[in-house]
């Protein structure tokens, strides 16, 4: 789907052209799913009425803040029959400002005050170098442009530094300036919250019920992190791990630290002795159906192996007793074969990765600190969900984004709120039970 605005944005008046996608996250439903019968539309809209929560996903600030406004220089047109040889030669002069349109109704859009490419005077301070609008139609005299076209007095207006990444911020920046701007299906899909189907969101509420339950039965935590996890393959839909934070016997073991290691230890690895810290040694002796351990050589990659162990490992072994959701796909199988950003191709081809979760979905009761939002970036999970912000040491929103710092080498997807009433309870419930 490409969406373009003309002159001024108009939510109503997208043309869409072609079909959909090429998506920065996530192919649009539609092209996953196909065709709904009507029996199925009742029972979505009915489960949607139901939901008492929206997932909301976590995202940098260049998709939830609106671009900051710089001053710009405009003429004014004499003449409407001008504007597209003005355009033409304003853009061959002053190329730049791609996200913008370059005319207005008879607005030429110049240039920014602050542009002093063409100065000699390197050595100008910021303040100098301010293109005063004599400067400025020296200039554009000496790049041969027409100022015969224009009103003597430029005009001085505010106009978008930055080029939008949403249609929200579209839409605001277009009432300062016309902009250039191309939605992202994949995008507009995860902020829209489309990028999940009912199923997958029935699926995900499933979890995080696990995952609050969990927490009411074993956590022990802290001030920085405790509450409850569980790591689901997408691929099936089985739960692998569940864990229950359990600071008091080892102050690293908060839920997300230990659910990664119980994942280790599926495919023959874990560092923690969890048996040594508990009065029953078989606490933790998941039944093995096969004895490959590690990693093989797939296409010459390592890979992980696929175990059919009995799943799910838990700590506290207590945590087994929790009844588990039938396991079924998380993925939508798309109908043809294009490669999908964070689709169920991507994933296929990601889980040939030697990482110890690569592919994975987990799901916390509370937000991350900086330790188990890091080992679970280095463990490279694909999406992370939780119920409730951690405002002082969570850096998954709270304190920081860690997901969208430049220079990671892997990037999961977040959303938050999932079920946020009820973690909140259970959290509540923890508090007051490790105070008491």
């Amino acid at each position: 789907m490409r969406m373009t605005y003309r002159g001024s944005f108009n939510s109503d008046t997208y043309e869409n052209e072609g079909s959909l996608f090429s998506g920065l996250l996530m192919d649009a439903l539609e092209g996953f799913a196909g065709p709904l019968t009507k029996r199925t539309k009742g029972r979505e809209e009915e489960n949607a009425r139901n939901r008492t929560w929206r997932a909301t996903p976590v995202l940098s600030s260049e998709f939830t803040q609106d671009s900051p406004l710089q001053d710009a220089y405009v003429g004014i047109l004499k003449e409407k029959r001008n504007i597209s040889k003005a355009i033409q030669s304003i853009s061959n002069i002053l190329p730049g400002l791609p996200h913008l349109k370059r005319c207005s109704n008879t607005r030429l859009l110049l240039t920014t005050l602050a542009y002093s490419k063409e100065l000699e005077d390197t050595d100008k301070s910021d303040k100098d170098n301010i293109l005063s609008q004599v400067e400025l139609k020296e200039l554009l005299r000496n790049k041969e442009f027409d100022l015969s076209l224009l009103e003597d007095e430029f005009q001085v207006i505010k106009i978008p530094k930055n080029p939008p990444r949403t249609k929200s911020q579209a839409a605001n920046s277009a009432k300062t300036w016309p902009v250039n701007f191309h939605p992202d299906p994949g995008i507009e899909a995860v902020i829209s919250g489309s990028i999940f189907d009912q199923d997958q969101l029935d699926s995900i509420e499933a979890y995080m019920k696990i995952v609050i339950e969990a927490a009411k039965l074993e956590a022990i935590g802290n001030d920085n992190c405790h509450g409850s996890s569980l790591v689901v393959d997408p691929e099936d839909g089985r739960v692998l791990a569940i864990a229950a934070s359990k600071v008091d016997l080892h102050p690293m073991w908060h839920a997300a630290m230990i659910a990664i290691d119980l994942v280790a230890r599926l495919q023959g690895g874990g560092t923690w002795n969890f048996c040594k810290s508990t009065e029953n040694k078989n606490e933790i002796s998941p039944k093995l159906k096969s004895t490959s351990i590690g990693t093989e050589i797939k296409d010459g990659i390592k890979a992980k192996r696929k175990f059919y162990e009995d799943t799910p490992v838990c700590f506290p072994e207590s945590l087994r007793s929790i009844p588990l959701p039938e396991s079924k796909p998380l993925w939508i199988k798309a109908k043809n074969k294009r490669k999908d950003d964070g689709s169920c191709n991507m994933e296929s081809q990601e889980k040939i990765g030697p990482y110890l979760c690569t592919g994975y979905w987990v799901f916390l009761l509370r937000e991350p600190c900086a330790m188990c939002a890091m080992a679970l970036l280095h463990s490279r999970v694909i999406r992370i969900f939780y119920g409730i912000a951690s405002e002082g040491s969570g850096v998954l929103g709270s304190k920081a984004i860690l997901h969208s710092v430049p220079g990671l080498n892997h990037r999961y997807q977040v959303w938050k709120d999932v079920l946020e009433q009820e973690c909140q309870e259970a959290w509540s419930e923890i508090i007051s039970r490790d105070s008491s």
